[in-house]
């Protein structure tokens, strides 16, 4: 399993660098953070296998004991198995969540919309801290460190997306028989980048109301700024479709 991945990642590694510089900064989060999951997913391999073979052993004594008769002791190895058996289901379903955001991560560098799909990907690893707390709180830090590495890519990926966007937003301008606003009307070029490079305000909008479950209705607008590196201003205009939609009451 572990020379597939290598395989994998350096085929990968191969590819994206015919398109790439060795030292992009934004390829380099990505390969960190993809191999940080790796990690992650190897110890949760290891450790779903060695529970269960302690359930294919428990499972065996259960049938030990109850030939013998000894139903008192059957009992015990029938519960700890079916316990067992939740932790293997939990253990699968936090690797199959990791090997999803390695892929998107992938996908990330291959399309190159980090702005459109980070947000969702700090989302998602969020949703994994309560369950890796709970049954592998050695890999919390370990989770930590690949939100480190995304929001990396994310405030990476601002600049160069804000860089290329001038160029676009230059080649594609108004045609000048349209009559100028006037000055004091006409938005800074700034915000003109920013609303053009900002991720889809329906992935703030889920993010907000994942927020606001999750607090129990209490947000900060700057806290959430700085958490999904979104700007204030988008996650001002998401929460106020969010109340247009009947969904949330501003107070």
């Amino acid at each position: 399993m572990s020379l597939t991945t290598s395989w994998s990642n350096n085929l990968f590694n191969r590819i994206i660098g015919a398109f790439r510089g060795p030292k992009d900064p934004l390829v380099k989060n990505i390969h960190e953070a993809m191999a940080t999951l790796d990690k992650m997913t190897n110890y949760i391999e290891t450790t779903k296998k060695i529970l269960e073979n302690k359930y294919e052993e428990h499972q065996r004594r259960a049938k030990i004991f109850a030939s013998e008769g000894k139903s008192e002791y059957e009992k015990i190895f029938i519960e700890e198995s079916k316990h067992i058996s939740s932790l293997i289901s939990l253990f699968s379903k936090i690797q199959y969540d990791l090997i999803r955001v390695k892929y998107r991560l992938e996908t990330v560098t291959i399309v190159e919309e980090p702005l459109q799909l980070i947000p969702e990907i700090i989302h998602e690893l969020e949703s994994l801290k309560p369950d890796i707390e709970r049954i592998a709180p050695q890999l919390t830090t370990l989770l930590l460190e690949v939100e480190r590495r995304v929001n990396s890519i994310m405030s990476v990926s601002n600049v160069s997306s804000l860089n290329s966007l001038l160029t676009n937003t230059s080649n594609t301008s108004v045609s000048g028989k349209i009559p100028p606003l006037p000055p004091e009307e006409k938005p800074s070029i700034k915000n003109q980048l920013i609303e053009t490079y900002v991720v889809d305000i329906n992935s703030v909008k889920r993010v907000l109301l994942d927020e606001i479950k999750r607090t129990g209705g209490v947000l900060v607008l700057s806290d959430i700024s700085r958490k999904y590196n979104i700007p204030k201003h988008i996650v001002h205009n998401a929460l106020k479709k969010l109340e247009e939609e009947g969904l949330i009451k501003i107070k």
